[in-house]
Order: C-alpha cells, then sequence, then structure tokens
C-alpha cells in the first residue's frame, strides 16, 4: 500500500539545512500494523507528514495504493487526504465550540456526504468508540482519553484504508493508553493499514511491525511478537526496502532481544 523509495527531505532553518530524511526505502503492505519509533528529531513526524500526503519529498518516489503521488498538486493531495487516509495526533485537534457528533461529523461534509449518511456513520464511529452517550458532549467537558476516541472516532468515519497516528497516547496515562492501541488492534483485524509513530518503545511493541529510525535513515526493523530483527542501515543513507506485512519475517532477518537489541548482526545488513 506504501512504497518509497529513495526518499529524502530537507529543511532550512535559518543558515542551516536538516536532513529529515535521507535516502528512505519504506514498503508497507495492505492490512498492516506498523509502529515508527525513534529518538526526538529523528524523521519520525517528517515521516509521517510525507506518507500522509501533508508534505512532499525533496526527492525520490512516493506510490500510494500504487498510485505515483510525488508530483501530485495540493488539491489532488488533499483529495487522497480526504478519501484514503484517516489522521490522529497527540493533540487531539478537536474543535472545542463543537459537539463531538458536529466534530465527527466534519470530515463527511467536507466529502459531500449526504446528510443522512452522515448521520448514521457518525453513530457507527461514535459507537465504535464507546462515545455513543456523550456525542452532545463537547471537548473541554469530557477526559483526555475520551476527546483521544472522539479524534480516532472522526478519523475512521470516512472509512479510510489508511491510518496515520503521531504519537496518539502520549498526552494520556498509561491505562487509557493501552485502552486505545486495543482500539487500533480492532480496526486493523477490520483490515485497516495502520502506521503509529510513537517515542514509547512499550507502545511500538504493541505493533506487528517495529521501524526504528535515526538521523533520518531507517536504523532496523523488528518483529516484537517473535524478538526478530533487521538490522538495515549503518549510517544514514544506506537503508533498504522494508517490507512491513502483516504476516511473515523479513527475508535475512537476525535474531535479536525485540526493539531495544542494541548489537549489529554481522553479515545480516544488505549493501547497496
Amino acid at each position: 500500500m506504501i512504497e518509497l523509495n529513495d526518499v529524502s527531505k530537507t529543511y532550512r532553518i535559518g543558515d542551516e539545512e536538516v536532513k529529515a530524511l535521507n535516502h528512505v526505502d519504506l514498503t508497507v503492505e495492505a492490512g498492516a500494523f506498523v509502529g515508527v519509533t525513534g529518538p526526538s528529531g529523528s524523521g519520525k513526524s517528517t515521516l509521517m507528514h510525507i506518507i500522509g500526503c501533508l508534505d512532499t519529498a525533496d526527492s525520490g518516489a512516493y506510490r500510494l495504493d500504487g498510485q505515483p503521488i510525488e508530483h501530485y498538486s495540493e488539491n489532488e493531495l488533499a483529495a487522497i487526504r480526504n478519501r484514503k487516509i484517516g489522521f490522529i495526533f497527540q493533540s487531539f485537534n478537536l474543535i472545542a465550540r463543537m459537539t463531538l457528533e458536529e466534530n465527527v461529523e466534519l470530515p463527511l461534509i467536507y466529502q459531500g456526504v449526504p446528510s443522512h449518511l452522515r448521520k448514521m456513520r457518525v453513530e457507527a464511529a461514535l459507537e465504535q468508540v464507546g462515545l455513543a452517550d456523550r456525542r452532545k458532549h463537547t471537548p473541554n467537558s469530557i477526559s483526555g482519553g475520551q476527546q483521544q476516541r472522539a479524534a480516532i472516532a472522526r478519523a475512521v468515519v470516512t472509512e479510510p484504508a489508511l491510518i496515520l497516528a503521531d504519537e496518539p497516547t502520549g498526552n494520556l496515562d498509561s491505562k487509557t493508553g493501552e485502552n486505545i492501541i486495543a482500539l487500533f488492534h480492532s480496526f486493523n483485524a477490520a483490515g485497516k493499514t495502520i502506521v503509529l509513530i510513537t517515542h514509547d518503545d512499550r507502545i511500538a511493541r504493541e505493533t506487528g511491525r517495529v521501524i526504528r529510525i535515526m538521523d533520518g535513515a531507517i536504523d532496523r526493523i523488528a518483529r516484537p511478537d517473535t524478538g526478530t530483527q533487521t538490522q538495515v542501515a549503518e549510517t544514514a543513507g544506506q537503508s533498504d526496502p522494508t517490507n512491513a506485512a502483516p504476516n511473515g519475517d523479513h527475508s535475512g532477518a537476525a535474531t535479536g532481544n525485540g526493539i531495544d537489541a542494541g548489537e549489529k548482526q554481522p553479515g545480516k545488513r544488505s549493501k547497496r
């Protein structure tokens, strides 16, 4: 579903150039649940913005559902975002003056969905996240966990194929965070492709594949349930294609101790 080939992105801050992504190759298959982790400033959010068509790469190719979109106009990218992608952010991004059902309904209005269908889909989305009895409440009158569930309902009400979540548990306590991750598992079981950005290795281990980014490049891939991992790049600019399918191991995966295993595996690193 997601194919990035040799993608790079550089930002200029004053007189300084910051290489946010450095020759990244990445494949995420339809139906996968993938975690992306790494330290602050490693390129996680930039990767999400490019995958989510919120930003464009300086170089390289990007295919989403087989469509080459790196040269799409802003209007074309907006149409892709509205039709194919559901976004979930750490700060919820709910409109304070609107009720939860009005917040969830908003993307359907942008899509031009008829009012009677909007009502049905909003009710179903709020029911799915356990907020049907809170639909008339405004965001400021409910808890942070409930606000995040409302944001999730808004993300899935358009029935997107891809859900992008940027630190969705970052502002929540651990128990509430577990409940949010359980929701993601249910959506993934229903066939949604999910890419979850997090700095929390505990949350990352809840996904089917963990992609670790360092200095703008993919450093390694891990499968938390089996403890296997593939060392991808020793230095920025040496990343290899990674297949994050929901089932099956990566070719040539080295055995490690999960996503925090520290030693490089000799002979297991692909060379370009």
